[in-house]
């Protein structure tokens, strides 16, 4: 009977000494952790300064390109749909263009030619933008 005793004794006693050491790391890991996580984090707060009052946007102009070949500036009908030289556009272009340098303005052309449109006449229009001495041309999607 002693020897029962004895093995249920040894059975009850819990070294619970490793779980408190475990419990303090813990502790301690999770007290440093969001110092640690915030010394990592660079955040500034936005300060009260006023919006820029002189903000130059460029000066925008569309150019559309349709199935039978008609291209409009920003509306306005340019040159016959079979002239390659497009001398109409490239004055227009370049009068704009001038028009901008002497307000301190940049030019941005634009152009939204049809899915069905002739290949070449985006090329005509590229080129009628180059004889303008615009460089800074962008295609975008056709508004249906």
């Amino acid at each position: 009977m002693a020897a029962v005793n004895k093995v249920l004794e040894s059975e009850d006693k819990v070294d619970i000494t490793p779980m408190i050491d475990i419990v303090f790391l813990l502790l301690v890991y999770f007290m440093f952790l969001p110092l640690q996580q915030e010394a990592d984090v660079g955040i500034k707060l936005p300060s009260a300064t006023p919006p820029a009052e002189n903000l130059k946007l460029p000066s925008e102009h569309v150019i559309e390109i349709f199935p039978n070949g008609l291209i409009l500036l920003n509306g306005a009908p340019m040159d016959s749909s079979d002239d390659r030289v497009m001398a109409r556009l490239s004055t227009t272009l370049t009068r704009l263009r001038m028009s901008s340098d002497r307000v301190g303005d940049d030019i941005v052309v634009k152009i939204q030619a049809d899915p069905d449109s002739p290949h070449q006449r985006s090329i005509d229009a590229l080129n009628a933008c180059a004889k303008a001495d615009i460089t800074k041309v962008s295609f975008s999607a056709y508004a249906l």
